[in-house]
């Protein structure tokens, strides 16, 4: 299977700080890194140590930094053909980590706004799975020859008026901005964090428990993780209940390490399903 993943090329920058310094004081903290980052580059490297194919595409701002992130993600395994370089500035994500694993984040948007869906279909036909992540849904656009289109809109669900995909990917906060909207989903999937994740199916609802993690390190892109692993399960022909024990794993496997591309690999995945599979009630 190949995917298009379609939103942005971040620089991520993550300090670990539970509080911003008083004025003419400093901090010292363990963590202070320089990352790629976006929440479409996540779920492209989360397919690729999944096991399928992914490429990438967005619109950088022309820089060395960025040049040397993407040099990294590369080396993961994902196609970068499709991203342009403009004259803009480059996108950024600066990201507080607190010492429960929570964050909050100031973003730059930069030249990750320039994408449109102009863009995306030039691509039509070529790509069994695109999803649309972190992007307006002004840009998101149904292939008709794609397997599956997925949609997970982050920040702009509240910008959602109507929208029509196979998976629609939010959170319980993005969900009661869109629940009254006109939604054409095969599938709407709520993520509760702590409380696991739930499925809308036209014949089902379906609920899943998360992984019970004993130090959560960081949740930076565990969602883009949870929407890659669904999406590659659910492309295999898999049910509803193997692909949400199958995005359960992955995305809590994630928020044990540091940044949004250190998802785990298809192997680390099956492992943990051998030992333990997360439990589903669907009605």
């Amino acid at each position: 299977m190949i995917h298009l993943s379609v939103g942005r090329f971040n620089i991520d920058i993550i300090a670990k700080i539970d509080s911003i310094p008083p004025v003419d004081t400093n901090h010292v903290t363990d963590v202070l890194e320089i990352l790629p980052g976006g929440a479409a580059t996540n779920y492209a490297v989360a397919v690729t140590k999944l096991g399928h194919s992914a490429k990438l595409l967005a619109k950088v701002g022309k820089n060395e930094v960025v040049k040397s992130l993407m040099e990294k993600v590369v080396e993961l395994g994902v196609g970068l053909e499709y991203v342009e370089e403009v004259n803009e500035k480059p996108s950024m994500t600066l990201i507080f980590l607190r010492d429960d694993g929570s964050l909050s984040m100031v973003r730059k948007l930069g030249a990750s706004i320039l994408l449109t869906r102009e863009d995306v279909k030039k691509h039509f036909g070529l790509f069994d799975v695109i999803h649309f992540a972190s992007v307006s849904p002004n840009v998101v656009v149904r292939d008709p020859y794609a397997k599956i289109v997925s949609y997970d809109p982050g920040p702009y669900a509240k910008d959602i008026e109507s929208i029509n995909v196979d998976i629609l990917y939010v959170n319980e906060k993005e969900y009661n901005l869109i629940k009254n909207k006109d939604i054409k989903a095969r599938y709407l999937v709520i993520k509760m964090g702590k409380k696991g994740a739930k499925i809308i199916a036209e014949t089902e609802e379906c609920e899943v428990e998360p992984l019970q993690i004993e130090k959560v390190v960081d949740t930076t892109g565990a969602g883009d993780v949870f929407d890659a692993a669904f999406n590659v399960s659910i492309s295999e022909g898999n049910d509803i209940e193997r692909s949400l024990q199958m995005a359960s794993v992955a995305s809590g496997l994630k928020v044990t390490r540091i940044g949004g591309i250190s998802s785990p690999t298809l192997d680390e995945v099956r492992e943990y399903l051998r030992k333990k599979k997360p439990k589903v009630i669907c009605k």
